[in-house]
């Protein structure tokens, strides 16, 4: 790995890093604004019982998630929150080497003195560095409007709970832009397909309680791992929701480096 490389990486990625986290922090705030209008309300509760129980299941409401603040967090500002991440950090791992063959670069940089898998590494530290650098600054904004909404109300080591299990989650879909980068040769592609492959994975979690058959299917989503409401509440993150995401990034590291070292760079 060279700090060389993991530098023009951070330059190259700079715009995309501050939209990453404009769009991040824009969200989070009105998410957050809105929770008074529908934490505790009983006009809300009574609009969502009035609502058809099929379509409440489908969209994943629950009248128990707007009674507290935690619920809240766990059914509409978390799911939201990561989304957005996972989209972004899918989408620069999978520009990572897609982007040097589309911009004609590929030729020229892997014939500098340093070895493929170095190039790789430095780029994928620097991806890591500023996702977490986002997350990081997202999560808190997150608490701190938490703490001035809160009241007593939140237990604190859950909502750090959950806020981890979400960048796990992120650090997932980062690896499974790892694996799609050498493929393509269209950075546009590599990172439109990567940032779908994330938001259809969170439509399928979303949509996995309006019938068996989507249940089967959302199991594909690797936010199944996380059921942020029972963690909010009290529970904990299995150890499905650490090995696997961590496990689907390592993976995603090894076999984007390893197609790196087989594939021609054109």
């Amino acid at each position: 790995m060279s700090w060389n490389i993991v530098s023009h990486e951070l330059r190259q990625n700079r715009r995309a890093f501050f939209t990453c986290l404009g769009v991040t922090v824009v969200f989070i705030l009105l998410l957050l604004a809105k929770a008074d209008a529908f934490v505790d309300n009983p006009e809300m509760e009574r609009l969502l019982g009035s609502m058809p129980p099929g379509l409440v299941q489908a969209f994943g409401l629950d009248v128990e998630s707007f009674r507290t603040l935690q619920g809240y967090l766990a059914t509409q500002v978390f799911p939201y929150f990561i989304v957005i991440l996972s989209s972004f950090a899918a989408a620069w791992a999978a520009g990572s080497i897609a982007k040097e063959k589309d911009r004609g670069t590929g030729e020229y940089l892997f014939t500098l003195p340093y070895r493929r898998s170095g190039i790789f590494w430095s780029k994928a530290a620097a991806h890591w560095i500023y996702m977490s650098l986002v997350y990081i600054a997202g999560s808190g904004i997150l608490l701190v409007l938490l703490y001035s909404k809160a009241s007593g109300e939140l237990s604190w080591s859950q909502v750090l709970l959950l806020l981890w299990s979400g960048y796990l989650l992120v650090l997932c879909f980062m690896g499974i832009g790892y694996m799609l980068t050498s493929w393509f040769a269209s950075d546009r592609t590599a990172m439109g397909i990567a940032c779908g492959v994330a938001v259809l994975a969170f439509f399928l979690d979303m949509l996995s309680g309006s019938s068996e058959w989507m249940e089967l299917i959302a199991l594909l989503s690797p936010y199944q791992l996380v059921d942020a409401t029972d963690i909010v509440s009290g529970g904990g993150l299995g150890a499905a929701g650490w090995l696997v995401p961590l496990g689907l990034y390592a993976a995603g590291l090894v076999v984007g480096v390893a197609l790196l070292q087989r594939k021609d760079i054109p």
